[in-house]
C-alpha cells in the first residue's frame, strides 16, 4: 500500500489535513479548558470525559468524512481515466489507488485531531492521578496546546519557507483568542 502513496500530491493533501486537523484538535481541548476553567469545574474526571469525548468525535469525524470526501472525489478521477482510455481498469493500480489513497488521507485526517487532543488533555489525567493539582492542570493544558499550535505554525513556515516565529506566533494568537472568547462563557455565572 506504502508504494501507491508515492504521489506528491498525497502528501500535500495529507500534510494539508494534518494541520488543519490537528489544530481543530487543540482548539478543542483548549476552548473545554477555557470554558470549564471560567466556570470553575474542579474535577479532572469532567475534563477527561469532555476532552476525550469531543477527540473521539473528532477522530470518527475525520476519519469518515476524509474517506468518504477522498473516494468520491478519486472515483470521478479514475472513471474520467477509464472513459478516456477507453478501457476497463477495475484491476489496475489506478483503481488501488483509489482505496489506499483515500483510507490513507482519511488515518491521517482522523489521527490528527484525536493525537492533539489527548496530548492537549494529558495533564487532566495527572490531576486524576493526583500527581498536580487541578489549577496546575489547566495551565498545563494550555501551555501544551499553546505549545502545539505554535509548533504547527513552524511546521507550516517550514513548507512556506516563512519566519518559523511569525507564524508560530499567528498560531498562537489563534490560540491566546480562543482562550479570551471561552473565558467570557464565566462572565455571566
Amino acid at each position: 500500500m506504502l508504494d501507491n502513496l508515492k504521489g506528491e500530491d498525497f502528501w500535500k493533501i495529507a500534510r494539508r489535513y494534518f494541520v488543519l486537523n490537528g489544530f481543530d484538535g487543540i482548539l478543542t481541548v483548549l476552548g473545554i479548558t477555557a470554558g470549564s476553567f471560567s466556570t470553575g469545574v474542579a474535577s479532572p474526571k469532567v475534563l477527561i470525559t469532555s476532552s476525550m469525548g469531543a477527540a473521539i468525535a473528532l477522530g470518527v469525524s475525520g476519519i469518515s468524512g476524509a474517506y468518504i470526501t477522498e473516494k468520491a472525489e478519486r472515483l470521478k478521477e479514475f472513471k474520467e481515466l477509464q472513459s478516456l482510455m477507453l478501457s476497463d481498469l477495475a484491476d489496475s493500480i489506478h483503481k488501488k489507488n483509489v482505496t489506499h489513497r483515500s483510507i490513507a488521507i482519511s488515518l491521517v485526517n482522523g489521527a490528527s485531531p484525536f493525537l492533539c487532543a489527548v496530548l492537549s488533555a494529558l495533564p487532566y489525567f495527572a490531576a486524576l492521578a493526583g500527581i498536580i493539582s487541578m489549577e496546575l492542570a489547566y495551565y498545563f493544558s494550555a501551555g501544551i496546546a499553546l505549545g502545539l499550535l505554535g509548533s504547527l505554525g513552524a511546521f507550516l513556515a517550514k513548507i512556506s519557507k516563512e519566519s518559523l516565529i511569525i507564524y508560530g506566533l499567528k498560531m498562537i494568537g489563534v490560540g491566546v483568542l480562543t482562550v479570551v472568547l471561552s473565558l467570557t462563557l464565566g462572565i455571566g455565572g
